[in-house]
């Protein structure tokens, strides 16, 4: 680890909230983590809200309240992380730290959003032209970076640095069950999550039914209760209780629990400007099934099946092949029997080729291109680096 000599590196890292079970929350959080004493950094989170007792927070609602913050104004830099509007994010217009980074986790477009959301989404969007007053912009993944360069953002201030995914432990596809096959899907349950067309493939794949099980998990606290009863209306109208259900709301345990029993990730998302769950499954040794919209290619790194968004006959297509190798592979894991979007694999080949792809997401590889990038903003500052164990 690097350690700064002499004073801190003073760093403000704003958000709106830092709760639990939340996926930017907990890139957040990863930041906190990087920006640690020990590491040679002074840093707090200014935002509404912190479930973390661990973290240095302070409560700041308004940008007024954060531009006469004094932990803010003094602070040698500041990092905001944006995924939806708020208030907050209104302070890059005014003074304050000596650089102003702004984490870019992206929004889900308008018409993904319930019509009740659309003026919030809009909002949201507008908002993203501020950001042309930071000094540079973090972007989660590729795609969230071509985001930006399509509104016209300055590419030299745009960097690249994905989120942290050091869960769940390490487990091989090659260790599963070998009779049948647990599909997962993980995430936050909203129409933009596609989780309908996932019901509808199941539908109309009655060939493997009897071979698969299907499991829904996700943080009921940020779903969308009337997509929720639509879908298991869905799921009655196509009687395929005995094979799909719900888990609601899960703990780390849980999820952990349900990833190493899971064969394959489905995640016919509409809009991804990450996918963590997808980073995770390839830890737990899981074969993803996404949609092509967005980071999902790029995620899935060729290692998976990916098929034209919206499309739930390919997906149903898709679903089958994956099932149908995978219960012919896992019992010759070394021979290239699955149709992975790289050509055929092996499960054993499978298995090593994940878990080197996870290496991209290690907390030492983020923490280093976080720090790398903050030290270089603030060089002005006549500030040393001294290798030097922490």
């Amino acid at each position: 680890m690097m350690r700064i000599e002499g004073q801190p590196l003073r760093v403000a890292v704003v958000a709106p909230i830092m709760v639990r079970r939340d996926a930017i929350s907990l890139a957040v959080r990863d930041t906190m983590r990087f920006l640690s004493k020990e590491a040679g950094f002074k840093s707090i989170h200014l935002g509404h809200a912190c479930e973390y007792p661990e973290i240095s927070h302070r409560q700041r609602n308004t940008s007024g309240e954060l531009l006469l913050d004094p932990d803010y104004f003094t602070a040698d830099a500041a990092i905001f992380h944006f995924g939806i509007y708020h208030g907050l994010f209104d302070a890059l217009l005014g003074g304050g730290p000596g650089k102003k980074i702004v984490r870019f986790h992206n929004v889900t477009p308008p018409h993904l959003v319930r019509p009740a959301d659309i003026s919030l989404a809009n909002r949201s969007l507008r908002q993203i032209d501020i950001f042309r007053f930071a000094d540079e912009i973090w972007a989660d993944s590729p795609s969230n970076a071509e985001h930006l360069l399509e509104r016209g953002f300055d590419k030299d201030k745009i960097r690249v640095i994905p989120l942290v995914v050091e869960d769940p432990m390490p487990f091989k596809l090659a260790e599963k069950a070998k009779d049948r096959i647990f599909v997962l899907f993980i995430g936050r349950i909203a129409p933009s999550k596609g989780i309908h067309d996932l019901i509808n493939a199941v539908a109309r794949a009655p060939a493997i039914r009897n071979m698969i099980q299907v499991t829904i998990a996700g943080n009921m606290h940020w779903s969308d209760p009337v997509y929720v009863r639509e879908l298991r209306s869905l799921i009655a109208k196509h009687r395929l209780e005995p094979v799909i259900s719900f888990t609601g709301t899960i703990d780390d345990a849980e999820r952990d629990r349900l990833l190493g029993e899971a064969h394959i990730l489905a995640m016919p998302s509409y809009h991804e400007g990450f996918c963590r769950p997808v980073a995770e499954g390839f830890r737990a040794g899981v074969v993803p099934l996404v949609y092509d919209a967005y980071n999902l290619p790029h995620i899935a790194n060729r290692l998976g099946c990916v098929v034209s968004t919206g499309d739930v006959e390919a997906l149903a297509a898709g679903l089958s092949k994956l099932v149908l190798a995978q219960l012919d592979g896992l019992a010759r894991p070394y021979e290239a029997g699955l149709p992975l979007d790289r050509g055929p694999t092996s499960v054993h080949e499978f298995d090593r080729l994940a878990q080197r792809w996870t290496q991209e997401f290690t907390f030492e590889r983020i923490a280093a291109q976080t720090r790398e990038r903050l030290l270089g903003l603030t060089s002005g500052k006549a500030r040393e680096l001294l290798a030097m164990p922490a």
